[in-house]
């Protein structure tokens, strides 16, 4: 198979990557949300799990907290792994990483919560599209955790990158011009969480495998997410075990494609189709919640991810400058 064709499928996956993450957050507020029970009710009709006459339906949902959705996202998503699990064997399944393993679960258990949290002040302050273009800064934060943890040397375009991302972010969220959302903090608290998942993925890189990596993080979360989970807990209904049922199976074909785009290209030539993620969102923003794409949440995104591109290029060039200096050495 030819570079450009493999190129093309390594797009395509992480395409669909960035349209199951869009999914996702789209499903979970209406979910989660008391004041958006109603979208779910008509979801719910539509699919023909409510019945209704003249819009007065059958039986009324119950929300379902954040620390639920995240337990049955890592169980299902966990059980879609078990028959390669068994497959591995215990023998398999042998690693010395624990340590790094467990890290990543922590971290990756919460940015996944704090995201879904934030997803539950979806308004008029707050949108789907500004939840995915805040989320844009992710990697510039993975470049400067390097940095401070890592140890590995800054160069100037890495703070300029981060200088830029930052005024992205004050353009989709204009403090002073609009009241905080709570949910801006507390996706910027996930975005920061899913760069130092990382950092720990970029160490695990050296001795695991893309699935290894995979199955540990989904079993590490779903331990973590036991007892809060099930504190929480209420009867999903049968809608709610379809939608936890989906974004579980999304979450694991996630983990599958990623590894394998990532693996195909450099994450180089990823970086900017992300961006694609901003039109998805706008899409089932305005599909699902009525919620428009701003010039302030559009302008704010291209900026963040501009800075995260440059970055990207001057790392690539200073990584391939230090190879040819080493081969001529």
């Amino acid at each position: 198979m030819n570079q450009r064709r493999e190129t093309m499928i390594a797009i395509l996956m992480f395409m669909g990557v960035l349209l199951g993450n869009v999914i996702i957050f789209s499903i979970v507020p209406f979910l989660s949300a008391p004041d958006l029970m109603a979208r779910r009710i008509s979801a719910g009709q539509l699919l023909g799990f409510f019945g209704g006459n003249g819009g007065m339906v059958d039986a009324s949902p119950t929300p379902i907290h954040a620390f639920q959705i995240m337990l049955c996202y890592s169980v299902i998503a966990t059980a879609c792994m078990l028959p390669w699990a068994f497959k591995q064997g215990i023998k398999g399944l042998k690693t010395t990483r624990l340590k790094a393993y467990s890290a990543r679960g922590l971290l990756e258990y919460g940015a996944f919560t704090l995201s879904f949290f934030s997803l539950g002040f979806l308004g008029a302050n707050f949108t789907l599209p500004m939840h995915t273009a805040l989320n844009f800064i992710t990697p510039i934060f993975a470049t400067l955790a390097t940095i401070l943890i890592l140890k590995e040397k800054s160069h100037t375009h890495t703070w300029i990158a981060l200088l830029i991302g930052i005024a992205g972010v004050l353009l989709i969220t204009r403090p002073g011009a609009l009241p905080l959302s709570p949910g801006v903090l507390y996706v910027l608290g996930a975005a920061l969480g899913f760069s130092l998942c990382g950092v720990t993925i970029k160490l695990l890189c050296s001795t695991e495998s893309s699935k290894h990596i995979a199955f540990y993080m989904l079993a590490m979360v779903t331990i973590l997410a036991l007892p809060l989970g099930i504190t929480h807990w209420v009867d999903p209904g049968l809608d709610g075990w379809f939608w936890l049922t989906l974004i579980g199976v999304i979450a694991y074909l996630q983990q599958v494609y990623v590894a394998k785009a990532i693996s195909k290209v450099p994450f180089m030539v990823l970086i900017p189709i992300n961006f694609v993620s901003l039109v998805f969102s706008t899409f089932f923003g305005y599909a699902v919640y009525s919620q428009t794409l701003d010039i302030w949440t559009l302008s704010g995104a291209l900026l963040i991810l501009a800075g995260t591109i440059y970055n990207a290029n001057r790392n690539s060039a200073l990584a391939a400058r230090a190879a040819q200096e080493a081969q001529a050495a």
